[in-house]
């Protein structure tokens, strides 16, 4: 009997992942054990071994689908087996049905650093002649497929489940954003990590505005019981928001060091699921480009998000008098089914205050 392989499920916050890539063909023999997919979840990814000894008698889904926690993506059995029905992949697409069970494909024989290259790029495989050893692929054979035509390109699959994922945030929640200019010269001054900063004053004003801290579990809300605050890292294929745990326990410093661990963990693909799961609240900092103010979206099961814009000098009126200051504008944005704009605007005025005497960050 047909043995089903599934794609694991890595995370409980969100319900689907990508299948990256297959290392076996429909047809093929494998040991039990053997290294058969990598999948990714909140782009953390995770190799698929064989359950069992046999050969594969069907890849039901393809590289680059989005695909169900759970759900079967291949099935072994003996080689004389006819592949058995079973419970079909749950697979998403930009307004595709679900696939049918894959055709025997050719497996490309490529570098990692050429794999890693081609999900960031959008780039099949299977369309990418090897100049490297053996045929093998390289990087640069990627970077030059990149560069052909790309008109009628499907989004690539973690991208196209990014985009699945903010029209469901949209759809279910009521978000709207308040926008204050906040006075950083003194901070400025001390010339601090900028990301760390805003967290530390985040857990500083939180407990007192508990209800922006809230998730959502099904239709109700659940209280932080720790502040677990996520930091959004831009990647070149997206973003991903690893978290720094109980993040109210830890002095400026330590939340300076976390931040800078984080993202370089982030930018090398070695986060694991823990370090994305669990934040009560998103910090998302774009200071470090000429933005001013935007619209941050709130992450489900969140119910709120924090924007930070560049910190720049500004004319500003201090006791009756123009004189240059260091401001920069927050952006909060929260779920109206949770709370009101004057609850909100409470919170970004404690941590206007916060942020204008330093002091108070030690």
């Amino acid at each position: 009997m047909a043995t089903d392989v599934l794609f694991p499920h890595m995370s409980d916050e969100v319900d689907e992942g990508v299948l990256v890539t297959w290392f076996v063909e429909s047809g093929a023999a494998v040991d039990e054990g053997a290294l058969v997919a990598s999948v990714q979840v909140e782009k953390v990814e995770e190799e698929v071994y064989a359950p069992v000894g046999g050969q594969v008698l069907e890849l039901v889904v393809g590289q680059g689908d989005v695909v169900q926690q759970g759900a079967v993506i291949a099935r072994i059995g003996a080689a004389d087996e006819q592949a058995a029905a079973g419970r079909p992949a749950v697979v998403s697409g930009a307004g595709a049905a679900p696939p049918q069970p894959a055709p025997a494909a050719t497996v490309a024989l490529a570098s990692p650093a050429a794999r890693r290259v081609a999900r960031e790029l959008g780039v099949d495989l299977a369309a990418v002649q090897g100049t490297g050893p053996g045929g093998r692929i390289v990087e640069d054979d990627v970077r030059r497929a990149s560069e052909g035509p790309s008109a009628g390109e499907p989004l690539p699959g973690t991208r196209r489940l990014l985009a699945d994922r903010v029209r469901s945030w949209l759809a279910a929640t009521a978000q709207f954003t308040l926008t204050s200019e906040v006075d950083v010269t003194e901070l400025a001054q001390r010339q601090p990590q900028w990301t760390a900063a805003i967290v530390r004053a985040c857990v500083l004003a939180l407990p007192r505005h508990p209800r922006l801290a809230s998730r959502w579990h099904g239709d109700r809300l659940v209280p932080p019981v720790t502040f677990d605050i996520g930091v959004a890292v831009s990647l070149e294929d997206g973003l991903v928001v690893p978290v720094i745990h109980r993040a109210d326990e830890k002095d400026l410093p330590t939340l300076a060091s976390d931040v800078a661990a984080l993202a370089e963990r982030a930018s090398a693909g070695t986060l694991t699921i823990d370090d994305v799961s669990g934040a009560v609240f998103t910090v998302t900092n774009l200071g470090g480009h000429p933005i001013d103010a935007f619209t941050p979206l709130v992450y489900q099961p969140q119910t709120a998000i924090l924007g930070v814009g560049r910190a720049r000098a500004r004319p500003a009126v201090v006791d009756d008098r123009i004189e240059p200051r260091t401001t920069l504008v927050l952006s909060l944005t929260v779920d109206h089914q949770v709370t009101d704009g004057a609850p909100a605007a409470a919170f970004l005025a404690d941590m206007a205050d916060l942020l204008a005497h330093p002091e108070r960050l030690d």
